[in-house]
């Protein structure tokens, strides 16, 4: 239970002669060179006949992966295989970033092949893949390959992307931030497969290996190396909000009903506040914030000229933004980008292009326009540098108004500067920048 299997060479997951065990939240990337994720075999049809109870996992491949295994017996094309006569069952499972073939199966005997675990006989002579797991990958890719022709009864799978909160398609072992969590409400929170207890499985209303606990966080490789984000829950928000939103907090959206605040954000990628568009954060609220947003770009807040942001917290209930990562990664800097905010308030040139984010202009005639308040505000282990001289400051105010309130602000750890006024007229009061 809650096992992990990164980047190995040949098969992720391995089991044979007769293997009767039960496996759950199992964690496998395959990486671009590696081989299967599972390999499940058993001896034909000789006893004892492997069958492996695999529920609750995911497996994430590379889009344009090639096995280049040295100990493997075949390099033959498949994220999981099964074969020899193996059975099993395999329910809630999410397969992503399929390069060719979801399954490859070969060499069967007379065990029954099924999606249907009703009609499937008694075990071990049956093996059951639901036909709700989630195969994706490349649009022309084969869900069950059957080379031999001694496998037949698997056919079908929920072929959507299972929306994983961040996960590039070439996900490697040099992919700089991941999160393989599912986005709330999306594919793998529908039509999960029931699995009776038996004091061993955990019930689920999720397939795959996460739903909201990120159970790698804090002891894995992966958090070792900063490649994901601590174990917090929250709502992803990515790309341009384009109508008034709010975020706060769990314990506030429960207290004041706020069905429509995005609650705990978490922030992903680049996200842009658009003109004529009004991003409340309610007091207390911490915005996680990730490293990269899996093409190279550093996560950030923008609020554009014409956008409003009002931050106003309190000296008991600061509004925080600070990385994603593990406390235990604390204090570092350009863990993530920073906050960015631009106004139409005068700059030298009439307008000028924002540092740290490119084709954002600022600028304009209004000196006394205002771009919204920061009270109370932190921003933390900022300044993620995506360029040569192209850093992401702590807190950027970029052609604001003397309208604007900012008082009570601090940015630490920051890689660049901490606080940068480009042209404008905002005054800014109580600002601390530290180290």
């Amino acid at each position: 239970k809650y096992i992990s299997a990164l980047f190995v060479g040949d098969d992720a997951i391995d089991t044979d002669l007769g293997y009767q065990g039960k496996i759950q939240f199992a964690y496998v990337m395959v990486g671009a060179d590696g081989n299967h994720g599972v390999e499940m075999d058993s001896k034909i049809d000789d006893t004892p006949r492997s069958f492996p109870q695999l529920y609750s996992a995911t497996f994430v491949h590379h889009l344009d992966g090639v096995p280049a295994s040295v100990s493997s017996d075949d390099l033959e094309a498949g994220t999981l295989r099964l074969r020899e006569g193996t059975g099993g069952e395999f329910g809630n499972i999410i397969v992503t970033n399929v390069p060719v073939v979801g399954v490859l199966q070969n060499e069967c005997g007379s065990e029954t092949i099924t999606h249907d675990l009703g009609s499937a006989g008694d075990a071990p002579d049956y093996l059951w893949f639901s036909s709700q797991n989630i195969i994706y990958g490349e649009s022309d890719i084969t869900l069950y390959n059957d080379p031999d022709g001694s496998c037949a009864g698997l056919s079908a799978a929920v072929q959507v992307d299972p929306e994983l909160i961040l996960m590039p398609g070439d996900a490697d072992f040099d992919t700089t931030f991941m999160d393989p969590r599912p986005s709330s409400g999306g594919p793998a929170f529908q039509d999960v497969d029931a699995r009776a207890a038996d004091g061993y499985f955990t019930s689920t209303d999720y397939k795959g290996a996460f739903g909201t606990d990120l159970w790698l966080a804090d002891w894995s490789w992966l958090d070792e190396n900063r490649r994901i984000p601590t174990n917090v829950a929250g709502t992803a928000v990515t790309g341009t909000i384009a109508a008034d939103a709010t975020w706060t907090t769990s314990a506030a959206r429960r207290r004041r009903s706020l069905q429509a605040a995005v609650t705990d954000p978490l922030l992903v990628d680049q996200v842009f506040v658009a003109s004529g568009v009004t991003l409340t954060i309610e007091a207390g609220t911490t915005v996680y914030c990730y490293s990269d947003d899996g093409e190279g770009l550093a996560p950030a807040l923008v609020v554009v000229p014409g956008a409003m942001i009002m931050a106003q917290g309190t000296a008991d209930d600061p509004i925080t933004f600070t990385t994603a990562l593990s406390v235990r990664h604390h204090p570092d800097r350009g863990l993530w980008g920073g906050l960015i905010v631009m106004g139409n308030a005068p700059v030298y040139g009439g307008t000028q292009e924002v540092e740290g984010i490119s084709e954002q202009t600022y600028g304009g005639t209004d000196s006394a326009e205002s771009s919204g308040v920061l009270q109370y505000v932190r921003v933390w282990y900022g300044g993620n540098v995506i360029g040569e001289n192209n850093e992401i400051n702590g807190i950027t105010l970029a052609g604001v108004g003397s309208g604007t309130t900012v008082d009570h602000c601090e940015v630490a750890f920051n890689l660049d500067d901490g606080f940068e006024m480009f042209g404008g007229s905002v005054n800014l009061k109580y600002i601390s920048a530290l180290f």
